[in-house]
Formats: structure tokens, C-alpha cells, sequence
């Protein structure tokens, strides 16, 4: 990845609050894309509205929903609302898989607006409404 290109990305500290040798570990450049995404995702809508208008999702209201056709594709169109309020993606690929046991594997595909850079990220949403990312490729 061009360096250009990831400085734009960003670096932030990282949301699970892990440290290396005493201090706490930041999550730069596409890691921290995906992290202000997941943030976002598992953040109640409107509830940072004080600071942070339209800064959240509704994907935890979707919780308890039978899993089929129609709330996968709410789940959709929540992960859409959210993904294209974010101003370093350009586009995005999403697909979603159910495993049965009460957990959505979610992978993206993010094309930050600058360079020809991917983003592939792979995310699960367990059926206690926690989104976590599970495994993060380049």
C-alpha cells in the first residue's frame, strides 16, 4: 500500500484497549478504517448526539429477528446507511453468511476514496449484537 494512501487512513487508539509493553496499542492506516467502521456499527444511533449528529447505527435493534431473507436484508441496508456516511470509502462489496448457530460472518470489501487500495475485513455479528472483527487481510 502506498504510504500516501495510508496516512490518510489514519491512526487512532485501538477500541479493545490492548498495550505492548506498557502503552496502549494504536490501530493505524486500513485498521483503523475498519475499526471507525465497527465503531460506528456498534454504536446506538444518535446516542453521541450531543457531540456526534447521525453517529451510530440501528443494527442492535435488529437483535432477536428470525433469521431470514428479510432481516439479512435490513442488515444490508444498515450496513450501506453506515458505510457510505463513512468519507474515506469510496465503495464497498459486503457479503453475508448465517452459520446456524446464531452467528453472521460478514465480510467487506472497502475501497478507500484514495489509490487502488482493498480492504478486506472480515466481521461477526453473534447473536448477543456484538460486532467483532475477526481476522483483517490486505
Amino acid at each position: 500500500m502506498v504510504d500516501e494512501v495510508l496516512y490518510e487512513l489514519g491512526v487512532d487508539l485501538n477500541s479493545n484497549f490492548n498495550f505492548i509493553d506498557g502503552d496502549l496499542q494504536l490501530a493505524s492506516y486500513d485498521e483503523n478504517l475498519v475499526q471507525a467502521v465497527v465503531n460506528r456499527l456498534n454504536t446506538q444511533l444518535n446516542s453521541l448526539g450531543l457531540f456526534y449528529e447521525d453517529y451510530g447505527s440501528v443494527l442492535h435493534s435488529l437483535l432477536g429477528l428470525k433469521a431470514n431473507d428479510i432481516t439479512y436484508d435490513l442488515i444490508k441496508v444498515e450496513l450501506n446507511t453506515v458505510l457510505n456516511m463513512e468519507s474515506r470509502i469510496s465503495s464497498f462489496d459486503c457479503e453475508m453468511e448465517y452459520d446456524g448457530n446464531g452467528v453472521l460472518h460478514i465480510n467487506l470489501r472497502l475501497y478507500p476514496v484514495k489509490g487502488s487500495t482493498i480492504i478486506d475485513a472480515n466481521l461477526v455479528l453473534n447473536n448477543l449484537g456484538n460486532l467483532e472483527v475477526v481476522e483483517m487481510e490486505e
